[in-house]
Protein backbone atom coordinates (compact mmCIF):
# COMPACT_ATOMS: atom_id res chain seq x y z
CA UNK A 1 0.00 0.00 0.00
CA UNK A 2 2.94 2.18 0.85
CA UNK A 3 4.28 1.78 -2.70
CA UNK A 4 1.23 3.02 -4.16
CA UNK A 5 0.75 6.26 -2.26
CA UNK A 6 4.64 6.98 -3.40
CA UNK A 7 3.50 5.79 -7.09
CA UNK A 8 0.71 8.33 -7.25
CA UNK A 9 2.47 10.82 -5.17
CA UNK A 10 5.40 10.90 -8.22
CA UNK A 11 3.00 11.05 -10.90
CA UNK A 12 1.09 13.53 -9.25
CA UNK A 13 4.70 15.94 -9.01
CA UNK A 14 5.08 14.84 -12.68
CA UNK A 15 1.79 16.33 -13.58
CA UNK A 16 2.40 19.46 -12.01
CA UNK A 17 6.03 19.87 -13.30
CA UNK A 18 4.31 19.48 -16.67
CA UNK A 19 1.68 22.03 -16.35
CA UNK A 20 3.88 24.04 -14.95
CA UNK A 21 6.24 24.38 -18.61
CA UNK A 22 3.00 24.39 -20.32
CA UNK A 23 1.92 27.38 -18.48
CA UNK A 24 5.18 29.23 -18.62
CA UNK A 25 4.75 28.26 -22.46
CA UNK A 26 1.39 29.41 -22.68
CA UNK A 27 2.42 33.18 -21.10
CA UNK A 28 4.68 33.55 -23.51
CA UNK A 29 2.21 32.68 -26.22
CA UNK A 30 -0.13 35.27 -24.65
CA UNK A 31 2.22 38.17 -24.14
CA UNK A 32 3.54 37.00 -27.94
CA UNK A 33 -0.12 37.27 -29.85
CA UNK A 34 -0.92 40.68 -27.44
CA UNK A 35 1.93 42.65 -28.86
CA UNK A 36 0.81 41.33 -31.93
CA UNK A 37 4.34 39.41 -32.73
CA UNK A 38 2.38 36.31 -33.64
CA UNK A 39 3.66 32.53 -32.53
CA UNK A 40 7.60 32.90 -34.03
CA UNK A 41 8.80 34.61 -31.31
CA UNK A 42 8.37 31.27 -29.62
CA UNK A 43 10.60 29.54 -31.53
CA UNK A 44 13.33 31.10 -29.65
CA UNK A 45 12.24 29.99 -26.55
CA UNK A 46 12.44 26.30 -27.62
CA UNK A 47 15.43 25.30 -26.36
CA UNK A 48 14.53 26.45 -22.98
CA UNK A 49 10.84 24.37 -22.85
CA UNK A 50 12.89 21.40 -24.21
CA UNK A 51 15.40 21.30 -21.63
CA UNK A 52 12.56 22.01 -18.37
CA UNK A 53 10.49 19.13 -20.15
CA UNK A 54 13.63 16.81 -20.44
CA UNK A 55 14.46 18.09 -16.43
CA UNK A 56 11.12 17.09 -15.49
CA UNK A 57 11.09 13.70 -17.19
CA UNK A 58 14.67 12.91 -16.40
CA UNK A 59 13.67 13.06 -12.59
CA UNK A 60 10.44 11.43 -12.77
CA UNK A 61 13.16 8.27 -14.50
CA UNK A 62 15.41 8.75 -11.79
CA UNK A 63 12.52 8.77 -8.82
CA UNK A 64 10.43 5.95 -10.46
CA UNK A 65 13.19 3.48 -10.51
CA UNK A 66 14.30 4.74 -7.27
CA UNK A 67 10.85 3.64 -5.66
CA UNK A 68 10.41 0.46 -6.81
CA UNK A 69 10.05 -2.23 -4.14
CA UNK A 70 13.32 -4.12 -4.02
CA UNK A 71 14.97 -1.92 -5.93
CA UNK A 72 17.04 -0.31 -2.79
CA UNK A 73 18.61 -3.57 -1.90
CA UNK A 74 19.82 -4.12 -5.38
CA UNK A 75 21.63 -0.69 -5.20
CA UNK A 76 23.21 -1.51 -2.03
CA UNK A 77 24.60 -4.90 -3.24
CA UNK A 78 26.09 -3.49 -5.93
CA UNK A 79 27.53 -0.51 -4.52
CA UNK A 80 29.39 -3.41 -2.12
CA UNK A 81 31.00 -4.64 -5.26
Amino acid sequence: MNHELARKALIRRLAIGYLGVLGMVLVALVFCLAQRAGWEPMLTGAPIYLTFVAAITYQFAKDLRASKPGRRAADKAMDEE
